[in-house]
């Protein structure tokens, strides 16, 4: 047990760091605030540095755009027997989104016009990322597996580079842009405190290592 606070300063994100599990293990887990209880998640600890494990399962998934259809795969990840996720990037997208949700062509709701423009503010990726965490399968897969994530472009603008953008922008202007980015995906993701962005700088890249079977070196590409 323990308790963490959700800070308006993070759009009421949490990072719960918890010190001392068993390695290689299975743990459940959940939230609660107020009369709200969250339900059971799953997770899975690495085996020990060291260990002589003999075997990892791995799921990787990738580019996942809410306004290309519906995340299914997800569904079905949910249900393997996977020891961990890696997400290698575009995790959302930052294009608009239509009414209807584009090609998932919502009969059934409107989304808000707010999700109909191009990602460009901290408010906007904040709202794209609870826009695509509405979608159940995609929360299913978190609740049921531990994710390892990169990114590639998409969560900030598509084919930028360091500090130089797709479109003929100012640097200064590329730079807020990409600071609200990165600030909104480590907001949302599974990192760690020290991996906070400062401004429009963000160190991903780290190493993992799965007992002796396995290293894997996560690049931020």
């Amino acid at each position: 047990r323990g308790s963490v606070t959700a800070h308006p300063e993070f759009a009421h994100s949490v990072r719960a760091e918890v010190r001392g599990l068993d390695s290689g293990r299975v743990h459940y887990y959940r939230f609660r605030t107020g009369n709200w209880t969250s339900p059971v998640g799953r997770t899975r600890t690495a085996p020990a540095p060291g260990a002589r494990n003999s075997s990892l399962t791995l799921a990787a998934v990738s580019c996942q755009a809410y306004h290309d259809g519906y995340f299914t795969a997800h569904r079905h990840l949910a249900a393997e027997d996977v020891d961990v996720v890696f997400h290698l990037g575009d995790y959302l997208y930052e294009y608009a989104v239509t009414a209807t949700g584009g090609a998932r062509n919502y009969t059934d709701r409107r989304l808000p016009a707010h999700f109909n423009r191009e990602t460009v503010t901290l408010e906007d990726y904040r709202l794209r990322y609870a826009l695509y965490k509405s979608d159940p399968d995609l929360r299913a897969a978190h609740a049921a597996h531990p994710f390892v994530v990169t990114w590639d472009d998409h969560e900030t603008e598509n084919n930028y580079a360091g500090g130089t953008p797709e479109n003929d922008v100012p640097p200064e202007e590329f730079l807020l842009r990409r600071a609200a980015a990165y600030r909104a995906y480590w907001e949302n993701q599974p990192l760690r405190t020290p991996q906070r962005p400062t401004g429009p700088d963000m160190r991903l890249y780290r190493r993992l290592t799965f007992g002796r079977l396995a290293q894997f070196d996560i690049l931020d590409t």
